[in-house]
C-alpha cells in the first residue's frame, strides 16, 4: 500500500523538479506568509517562513529578507538575532535554536513547485525509454569473496514498466518532492488524465495549508487513500471543507502535521464519514476533551448527542494517537469508546498513566464493542492493577505494551507472564502468539507468587502474635487481614485461578516431597539445553529439571561441564514452543523466572567467535575514529566562521566610530 500508517518523513528532501510554470515565476513577499510557508534550499534542507522584513544587519535597511527556522535546528548559522549596522546592539527579529535561523534574499528562497501533470509524469519510465538493463543484465556487478566479479540479471523489466503507467497504476508516490500547491488553472484540465487514481502519497512535501489540500483532493474523484504525513498544514478551519464532503476516502495519514486542535479531527470526520483508517501521530490533541468530556458544552456541536458520545468516524477501524499530549483515559480516551467499528487503537508514547473505565448501563452497547488491538508503548503505566481494567474491553485481543515505567524494572519475561495472567483475553502480547500451554504456566506462576505472597503475610502475623502479650494478639491479626485484603485487590484473578490449577498445582506440591510443604506447587520447569556451537554440536542435548530461581550464571557453568564450553564465550537463548524467535538470556544475575522461561522450554547455547568479535570491534572503533574526525571538523569550520564574523563586526565597530 502506497499510504503507511506510521509514515513520518523527516529530513532533507531531494534534489528539485522544476515544472513549467515554476520557472518563470518571481519570488515577492506577499508569497510569503510568516509561520505558514515552507520552503526548501539547493542542499534539500526545509524550514518555515517565521520573518519577512529588512535586516539591520544587512548592507541595504530596506531590503526585504526571509527569516527561516529550519527543521534541521543545526542548518542555520544564529538564533533570529543580529548586531546592528548603525547602533552595534543585538536586535531580534525572531526567536529559534542557536543554530537553526537564517536570513534569504528573496531571490534565493525556494517556495516549492506545484503539483502538476508534468511533476506527475516524471515519476514513471515511458515503456519506449531506454532500457536500464539490456540483454536483462545490469551494468553492475557484485563482488564475490573470492574477488571475482558476477553479473547481477533483472528480468522482466518490460512487464514491470508496462505495471508501472499512470494509466494502468492506481496509487502514486510522491514524496519528498517539494510540492506546495495545486497545479495552475491552465494546466488544470491535463489532470483528467490521472483521475482513476485511488491512492497519493504525500508525504514530506511543502504544503502549508488546507486550502491548497482541498484543492488537490478536489482533483481526484475517485481517492480512496491520501497521505499528507510531514507536511505542515495546521490546523482546519469550517468554512474549508462546507460543502465539499469526501465520502470515497477511506484511509488518511495525518502524522507530524503540525495539527494543535482537536476541532480539526471533528470536521475531518465530519467531512470525511466512510473514513476506515486516520493516523495523526505526533500532533497536539490534548484539547479533545472542550469537545467531548462534558455534553453540556457541547451540546451545540452536531456530531455529539446529549450524553457526550461522538457519532462522527462511525465507520473508523484505526486510530492512531501517538504522542498527541494525551494525559488523561478519562479525558482523552474514552470519548471514543462507542465507535461501532473501531478495532485498532495506538496510544503510544502518551502520558497516559492509568486505564479508567466507566459503567456502561445496561440498555447501551458494551464500551469499545469491537476494539481487538490497542497499543499503550511508551505511556506513563507504572502499576500492574492499572492495566486490569483492560478486562472490560470484550473484544480485546492483541495488546502492544513496552518502554513503560512498569517495564523498566522488569525482565521481557515477567512482564510476559504477568500480563497474560492478568488479561485472560489475550491472544497476542507485543505482536507474539500467545500459546495456551504458555498461558497455562503463566497463570500457575501468578498463582504461586501470590500465594507465597500472603503466606508471608500469615507468617509474619503469627510470629508478631508470639511476641506480642495476650491483649495484642487481636492487634496483629487485624494487621494481616487488612494486609491480605490489599494483596487479593492488587490481585484481582487470584481466587478465579486458584481454583482453575489447584488440584494440578496441589498434586504437583504432593509429588515433589516434603521440601515443598508450605507453598502451592513447586516452580520447577522442565528444560531441554541444546549447544549450537561448532566444537559441540553434535553432543546429545541435556534434559534437566530445574528450578526456576536457578541463575543464568549457573545454567552457564553446567553447559561448560556439559559441552565443554568456555562460560565467558557462552550465549544462550531460550524458545518456547510455537515461538518463531527466540530470547537472550544476556545477565548472569538473573534467575529463569525474570526471563520468563516455562516449563518444556529449550535452551541454545552457542559460543562466541573471538575473530569476528575482533573484527567487529575494530570496525566500531574506525567508524568512532572517524565520527570523531567529522565533528572536528565541523567544529573547525564553525570557529572559522564565528572568527569572521568577529572580524567583520570589528570592522563594522571600526567604520561606524571613524565616520563619528
Amino acid at each position: 500500500r502506497v499510504v503507511g500508517r506510521r509514515s513520518s518523513v523527516v529530513g532533507r528532501l531531494p534534489s528539485r523538479v522544476q515544472s513549467r510554470e515554476e520557472k518563470t515565476m518571481t519570488m515577492t513577499p506577499t508569497h510569503l506568509r510568516p509561520n505558514i510557508t515552507r520552503v526548501r534550499d539547493a542542499s534539500g534542507f526545509v524550514g518555515t517562513v517565521v520573518y519577512v522584513g529588512p535586516v539591520t544587519s544587512a548592507k541595504s535597511p530596506t531590503e526585504i529578507y526571509a527569516g527561516i527556522a529550519w527543521d534541521d535546528v543545526t542548518r542555520g548559522k544564529h538564533d533570529g538575532s543580529v548586531i546592528c549596522r548603525t547602533t552595534n546592539e543585538i536586535i531580534r527579529h525572531f526567536k529559534c535554536g542557536p543554530t537553526q535561523g537564517s536570513f534569504l534574499r528573496l531571490s534565493k528562497v525556494d517556495v516549492g513547485v506545484s503539483m502538476t501533470p508534468e511533476l506527475m509524469r516524471s515519476r514513471y519510465v515511458k515503456p519506449d525509454a531506454e532500457l536500464i538493463a539490456p540483454d536483462n543484465l545490469l551494468p553492475h556487478v557484485a563482488r564475490t569473496a573470492g574477488g571475482r566479479d558476477k553479473p547481477i540479471e533483472f528480468l522482466g523489466e518490460l512487464k514491470i514498466r508496462n505495471w508501472q503507467q499512470l494509466e494502468v497504476v492506481e496509487g502514486i508516490s510522491l514524496r519528498m518532492l517539494g510540492i506546495a500547491r495545486p497545479c495552475s488553472a491552465e494546466v488544470q484540465n491535463e489532470m483528467e488524465e490521472f483521475s482513476h487514481l485511488k491512492s497519493i502519497d504525500l508525504a514530506g512535501n511543502l504544503l502549508s495549508g488546507w486550502e491548497d489540500v482541498l484543492d488537490i483532493l478536489r482533483q481526484f474523484k475517485n481517492l480512496q487513500s491520501i497521505s499528507l504525513a510531514s507536511n505542515r498544514i495546521n490546523d482546519l478551519s469550517p468554512a474549508s471543507v462546507e460543502g465539499f464532503p469526501m465520502t470515497g476516502i477511506t484511509t488518511l495519514n495525518l502524522n507530524s502535521t503540525n495539527i494543535s486542535s482537536f476541532k480539526t479531527v471533528q470536521l475531518i470526520g465530519e467531512a470525511m464519514p466512510n473514513l476506515e483508517e486516520l493516523c495523526v501521530a505526533h500532533c497536539d490533541l490534548s484539547d479533545v476533551e472542550c469537545y467531548y468530556s462534558d455534553a453540556k458544552a457541547i451540546s451545540h456541536a452536531d456530531d455529539v448527542n446529549g450524553d457526550g458520545k461522538i457519532l462522527v468516524f462511525q465507520n473508523l477501524v484505526l486510530l492512531d494517537l501517538s504522542d498527541c499530549h494525551l494525559t488523561s483515559w478519562e479525558k482523552h480516551v474514552l470519548p471514543f469508546h462507542n465507535l461501532p467499528k473501531l478495532e485498532s487503537l495506538i496510544l503510544n508514547d502518551n502520558a497516559i498513566d492509568a486505564i479508567d473505565l466507566i459503567t456502561v448501563p445496561e440498555n447501551e452497547a458494551t464500551m469499545f464493542p469491537k476494539l481487538a488491538s490497542l497499543q499503550l508503548a511508551g505511556t506513563s503505566i507504572s502499576s500492574w492493577p492499572a492495566l486490569d481494567n483492560l478486562n472490560g474491553i470484550p473484544a480485546l485481543r492483541s495488546l502492544r505494551f513496552r518502554n513503560t515505567p512498569l517495564t523498566s524494572t522488569l525482565g521481557v519475561g515477567e512482564v510476559r507472564s504477568t500480563a497474560i495472567a492478568r488479561l485472560p483475553s489475550l491472544e497476542f502480547f507485543n505482536a507474539s502468539p500467545i500459546a495456551e500451554r504458555e498461558r497455562t504456566e503463566a497463570e500457575r506462576r501468578y498463582v504461586s507468587n501470590v500465594a507465597r505472597e500472603l503466606l508471608m503475610i500469615s507468617s509474619g502475623a503469627i510470629l508478631s502474635a508470639a511476641d506480642q502479650s495476650l491483649n495484642n494478639e487481636k492487634t496483629g491479626d487485624d494487621e494481616a487481614n487488612a494486609k491480605q485484603a490489599q494483596v487479593y485487590a492488587r490481585h484481582p484473578r487470584f481466587q478465579s485461578l486458584l481454583e482453575k490449577h489447584k488440584e494440578t498445582m496441589m498434586s504437583s506440591s504432593a509429588s515433589s516431597g516434603p521440601s515443598s510443604q508450605g507453598n502451592i506447587g513447586e516452580d520447577v520447569i522442565g528444560l531441554t539445553i541444546r549447544s549450537m556451537a561448532a566444537s559441540s554440536c553434535d553432543m546429545e542435548p541435556l534434559r534437566k529439571r530445574i528450578p526456576m530461581s536457578l541463575k543464568v550464571g549457573r545454567i552457564k557453568a553446567m553447559c561448560a561441564r556439559a559441552f565443554g564450553l568456555d562460560i565467558d564465550l557462552q550465549i544462550l537463548h531460550f524458545r518456547i514452543e510455537g515461538d518463531p524467535f527466540p530470547s537472550e538470556l544476556d545477565d548472569a544475575d538473573h534467575t529463569l523466572a525474570y526471563y520468563g522461561v516455562t516449563d518444556g522450554a529449550e535452551i541454545l547455547v552457542n559460543e562466541i567467535d573471538v575473530d569476528a568479535r575482533e573484527r567487529e570491534k575494530a570496525r566500531q572503533t574506525e567508524e568512532h575514529n572517524q565520527r570523531v574526525e567529522e565533528q572536528e571538523q565541523h567544529v573547525a569550520v564553525l570557529q572559522s566562521m564565528q572568527k569572521n564574523d568577529h572580524r567583520i563586526n570589528l570592522l563594522a565597530t571600526e567604520m561606524s566610530q571613524k565616520k563619528i
